[in-house]
């Protein structure tokens, strides 16, 4: 599975440095978006670390983990939640970040890739969340960490586009 993901991402960073290359735009506003979102979700899977590490004492017997929700392709993700919700501010707050990412991309380079890291980031959220929701057993550490490390290298990708189109349209300060 690791595979399969690390072969997603590495194709959608070359679709995106060759789009790169096209009449694309860059814009500082989205580069601190993604920026400001990637710290955001950063820290909040922190303190799902922590909170995973504390309550999570090492069971006796196994425990069979918790089925994540089942999630079609092109199906829409709503991370919407209910103010009595366990983490409802940051997956209210994570939702509105991704959905102005997502439209001011489109509308400035219209990046086909966009769907899809859009998608996959939604997903991982939309797991993270359900898991929360509704398994009697925490997420562990390591659970947590992988889904971590998958939202960053996503975002990088996209961080990593912003970059390309930077240094392609001449405006870089320096």
């Amino acid at each position: 599975m690791n595979s399969i993901i690390k072969a997603r991402v590495a194709m959608c960073i070359i679709v995106m440095t060759m789009a790169g290359c096209s009449t694309h735009q860059y814009d500082p506003t989205l580069d601190n978006q993604i920026t400001d979102f990637q710290l955001k979700a950063d820290r909040q899977f922190v303190a799902w670390t922590a909170q995973a590490m504390a309550d999570n004492p090492p069971p006796v017997t196994p425990v069979v983990a918790c089925q994540a929700a089942p999630v079609a392709a092109g199906q829409a993700l709503s991370l919407i939640s209910a103010p009595s919700e366990p983490d409802s501010q940051f997956f209210n707050s994570a939702e509105t970040d991704l959905t102005l990412i997502e439209s001011r991309t489109k509308t400035l380079n219209n990046n086909p890739a966009i769907d899809q890291q859009m998608f996959g980031l939604r997903n991982i959220f939309y797991q993270v969340r359900y898991k929360r929701q509704h398994c009697s057993q925490q997420d562990s550490p390591a659970y947590i960490n992988i889904q971590r490390k998958q939202v960053n290298v996503i975002l990088q990708s996209m961080l990593t586009y912003q970059l390309v189109l930077k240094n392609g349209t001449g405006t870089a300060n320096k």
